[in-house]
């Protein structure tokens, strides 16, 4: 039982040191200058780390996922709305 534990511990040594692998933690599109974060802004910002997207469209000037939807009154919406119960001037510094 000793010798086959050993025969698989120095088997396993044999396949790292034959086949030696880069490790990387970061998936694509992460950060794999950890030594950054030492610095000014010390924050992980995704979108500093994508490829640009190009949108070129001759009547918008962003694509539709980043465009402000059309405002229809129909909608609800908390602000133009009738609150009866919340009104006053200590409410809207309490909103804002």
């Amino acid at each position: 039982m000793l010798k086959r534990i050993l025969l698989v511990v120095i088997l396993a040594a044999v396949a790292a040191v034959a086949f030696p692998e880069r490790a990387s933690a970061a998936p694509p599109g992460q950060p794999s200058d950890w030594q950054r974060f030492y610095y000014y802004p010390y924050i992980y910002y995704p979108h500093s780390f994508q490829k640009p997207q190009t949108y070129d469209h001759m009547y918008y000037r962003y694509q539709p996922s980043q465009r402000i939807p059309v405002y229809n009154k129909s909608w609800y919406n908390f602000y133009p709305s009738e609150k009866p119960y919340h009104s006053g001037h200590h409410y809207i510094l309490d909103v804002f």
